[in-house]
């Protein structure tokens, strides 16, 4: 499923940048080049390929957004992550000066390291 949709997200990348590249300013685009059509003439390529770019790009942000949840479930980790982990332990120091219970962990203070001077 991934694969396609990235082929999917590729071929609708394709179509967005074909279609705004397209387009012009002045309603000309590629029609100018081409000679034109009955479909592309005048104000419809105008009007047709100003859908097409809207519709493509609402297109490609679904893809994107369904990419990502497809890769976050599958990188979803199966059991706690470390945070959840370490967020039930207590940890207290003895430079506290507090009592310490009997269910917590203590962690040594390390010492500080002293500048050497530089003559």
């Amino acid at each position: 499923m991934y694969t396609f949709l990235v082929i999917l997200l590729i071929i609708t990348s394709i179509l967005l940048i074909l279609s705004v590249l397209m387009q012009s300013s002045k309603g000309d685009g590629m029609t100018a080049m081409t000679g034109g059509s009955s479909v592309l003439g005048g104000r419809g390529a105008a009007t047709f390929l100003s859908k097409f770019t809207q519709w493509a790009g609402v297109g490609f942000f679904v893809l994107i957004m369904t990419i990502n949840l497809v890769v976050a479930r599958r990188n979803a980790p199966a059991s706690e992550s470390v945070v959840q982990k370490q967020a039930g332990k207590q940890v207290a120091t003895q430079a506290s000066g507090l009592p310490m219970p009997s269910n917590v962990e203590v962690e040594q203070p390390t010492s500080p390291v002293e500048p050497t001077e530089n003559k």
